[in-house]
């Protein structure tokens, strides 16, 4: 038996041109675990929503978009000791949560005499200033050094929540147009019909996610979500770009050759496979880390990315372009039915 060392290893050794691998024929696999995982995320939409007796839990909307309270209280100096640090907040967050109020969120601001504890926490349905009043009292006296003036407190109301979903979605629609519009520039329009609706897939999958694993939406995930749709676009691009120069055309854009369309199509994807799935990886290790070591705000923007890069790469090479071999496919064999009854249209007239 041979002994192999990790010398022996190359890159390479993973491109998938030299092993020509089908996946077109299996379209309904690429359709099916997309389906899946969104049925699971109704499952669990549904679960958290009756169990708490409010859709906005499904969901795990975070103040930015349901409305609440940011409060931080200034400590200064005595921060700098990660123990003190850990008592303050936790001393502060129960002291919140006593009141009644979930807290979503607990990170450290600022540096030095300006140092201090940031919490949000949702209280939209109490009366806002007397609710945060008496937690300001509560936590002045509990630490005489702690003055009024320490503690600042600023409200989210709803209506800002709901400005803010608005031009969250607003913004997604505008970039799924100019994408379309450019890819159908660059490439061809159904080139850029398939790129969007492996846009869609990636932004729904990473919503998937998100509501399986119960990660607080809030402005950090929509950064998340733009981010991811410009990274998953970028692959997408290659691949096509690939297809258009192995495929050739006649001046109406129809392939000219006896080749399959699916087998150009595999073998760009093929070719594209490696250089997608390495790039990929490597971006996903530091953003792993990120999600499991990093502070608060940095996991609950790493976590989506994480989501997001799988379901783009995984949307890059296998679902647009399927999309687009099914898509092109159905046109083309609707030319063909074209203009096999025009050519028996005009035998029969030639008879008459």
């Amino acid at each position: 038996m041979t002994k192999r060392s990790f010398k022996d290893f190359s890159i390479r050794k993973l491109d998938l041109s030299s092993y020509n691998v089908s996946f077109l024929s299996k379209y309904r696999i690429w359709f099916a675990v997309p389906l899946v995982a969104l049925l699971i995320a109704i499952i669990v939409f549904s679960a958290f929503s009756i169990a708490n007796k409010d859709a906005q839990e499904g969901m795990n909307l975070g103040i930015d978009f349901t409305g609440g309270t940011v409060m931080t209280v200034t400590v200064g100096n005595a921060l700098e000791d990660d123990g003190a640090y850990t008592e303050y907040s936790e001393s502060f967050r129960k002291i919140v949560e006593d009141a009644g109020y979930n807290v979503s969120y607990v990170q450290k601001s600022g540096t030095g005499s300006e140092a201090g504890v940031m919490l949000k926490y949702q209280n939209k349905d109490a009366d806002i200033e007397a609710s945060n009043q008496a937690m300001k009292d509560a936590i002045v006296a509990k630490y005489p050094a702690i003055t009024a003036d320490d503690v600042s407190l600023e409200s989210i109301s709803a209506s800002s929540a709901k400005d803010l979903l608005e031009k969250a979605l607003i913004s997604l629609a505008v970039i799924f147009v100019v994408m379309l519009v450019y890819i159908g520039i660059r490439f061809e329009f159904w080139s850029g019909v398939s790129a969007l609706i492996g846009l869609i897939h990636d932004v729904l999958m990473m919503i998937a996610f998100t509501i399986i694993f119960h990660i607080e939406v809030n402005t950090t995930y929509v950064a998340a979500v733009i981010t991811i749709v410009a990274y998953s676009i970028n692959n997408t691009i290659i691949v096509f770009d690939r297809v258009r120069e192995m495929v050739p055309k006649n001046e109406q854009g129809y392939v000219k050759s006896k080749t399959p369309l699916g087998k150009y199509i595999e073998d760009a994807v093929n070719e594209m496979f490696t250089r997608s799935a390495v790039s990929s990886i490597t971006t996903m290790i530091p953003v792993f880390l990120l999600g499991c070591f990093g502070v608060l705000s940095l996991r609950q923007f790493a976590w989506p990315i994480m989501f997001g890069l799988i379901a783009g790469t995984y949307s890059s090479l296998m679902l647009a372009p399927t999309v687009y071999y099914l898509i092109r496919t159905a046109i083309n064999k609707a030319r063909e039915k074209k203009m096999k009854k025009q050519s028996v249209q005009a035998a029969k007239k030639a008879k008459a």
